[in-house]
């Protein structure tokens, strides 16, 4: 399977300039707009799968599932990314902020 080209923004969180990103922890963004972010679970019964959480803007109507585990990380960015997407689509803006 090919891997998953991601359609927003990715990048490795940093909380400040003495931080060292890992490859273990990355938000996502359209614009301004965080879209979710993934994380490698380092330890416990999820250990070395990447658990994915969807965000958005405010919206009226939320869906689920809005976060869960995939065994790549490129997927937990496509679980995220679709998330994202059937959100704005469901409150009717269909419109990412970049476009």
């Amino acid at each position: 399977m090919a891997d998953y080209q991601p359609e927003y923004k990715w990048h490795r969180t940093k909380l400040d300039d003495n931080d060292v990103p890992t490859d273990s922890d990355w938000p996502g963004y359209d614009g301004e707009v965080a879209v979710g972010r993934i994380q490698l679970q380092p330890h416990g019964p999820m250990k070395d799968k990447w658990l994915w959480s969807g965000h958005g803007p405010t919206t009226l109507k939320r869906h689920t599932p809005h976060q869960g585990y995939e065994a790549e990380g490129r997927q937990a960015m496509r679980k995220v990314e679709e998330y994202y997407d059937t959100l704005l689509a469901n409150n009717g803006t269909g419109k990412r902020q970049w476009d």
